[in-house]
């Protein structure tokens, strides 16, 4: 039998407890032969997305409930990482939050706190795990940005200015990394989803349904059309001369008006 792809790597997902995009890409990771560690805010389906991945494949899973924005936690989370199963290989950010609202009356914590999450929290996680990929002379970022960062109003009822602008930055983000660490081995990629079905977006569906209609798919993402772009990206083998992109997995909605 051939060797996993990942076999002996590390790799780090944020978000890691949700079932949509970030619970599936550890588990392809891990059955791949890779080790993988999880963290989620939510500790119950953090712990059991961990025991189903280890249930599953066998691998080493070490799972960390926390806010991915508490950086004295972060730091510990990649010390015991560090520890137990090595050295970040593959870093996928995952880890999001989204507060609505129109412009004028958006509330400045709601602003700080999902420009904190979304944004601020995958380069402190970049530039904390980035000297081991140097030294070590391979590594891989995956940034989960979105389509709402290159439309200008993806949510006209409701707005979501804060995350639209996270997202937009993150793919600037990218980009930087991608620059400084190249000649390192080292390559940087973001993936765009659009509307992705999962528990939340099925409650919505009569309101996501209009945009779904307008989409040159006209379907839903699944999870798996994300997931198996993260594993593209984050292969050598597939992926080695691509970086600094941004892939759009949203059935062409970026392409809205």
């Amino acid at each position: 039998m051939s060797e996993r792809e990942f076999e002996g790597r590390v790799v780090l997902v944020t978000g890691g407890g949700g079932s949509c995009i970030g619970g599936p890409t550890a588990l392809r990771f891990a059955q791949e032969g890779a080790a993988v560690a999880i963290c989620d805010m939510h500790e119950r389906r953090n712990r059991e997305m961990a025991e189903r991945i280890h249930k599953e494949t066998g691998a080493r899973v070490l799972a960390f409930q926390l806010d991915i924005a508490d950086r004295p936690k972060v730091d510990a989370m990649l010390a015991e990482i560090e520890k137990a199963l090595g050295g970040v290989d593959i870093l996928v950010c995952n880890a999001a939050e989204n507060k609505l609202g129109k412009i004028v009356g958006y509330d400045m914590m709601d602003w700080d706190r999902t420009l904190d999450v979304s944004l601020t929290a995958n380069f402190f996680l970049a530039r904390h795990v980035l000297p081991g990929m140097v030294a070590r002379r391979r590594g891989n970022i995956v940034n989960i940005s979105s389509v709402a960062g290159w439309i200008g109003n993806p949510n006209e009822k409701d707005g979501e200015p804060a995350y639209a602008a996270a997202k937009a930055a993150l793919f600037a983000l990218t980009r930087n990394i991608a620059h400084e660490v190249g000649p390192h081995g080292i390559r940087c990629n973001a993936i765009a989803p659009g509307l992705i079905w999962s528990r939340f977006v099925e409650k919505f569906d009569a309101d996501f349904r209009p945009l779904i209609d307008a989409t040159p798919m006209r379907r839903y993402g699944r999870s798996e059309d994300v997931v198996e772009a993260v594993m593209f990206l984050a292969s050598d083998r597939r992926s080695g001369f691509i970086t600094g992109e941004a892939l759009n997995v949203s059935g062409g909605w970026y392409m809205r008006p």
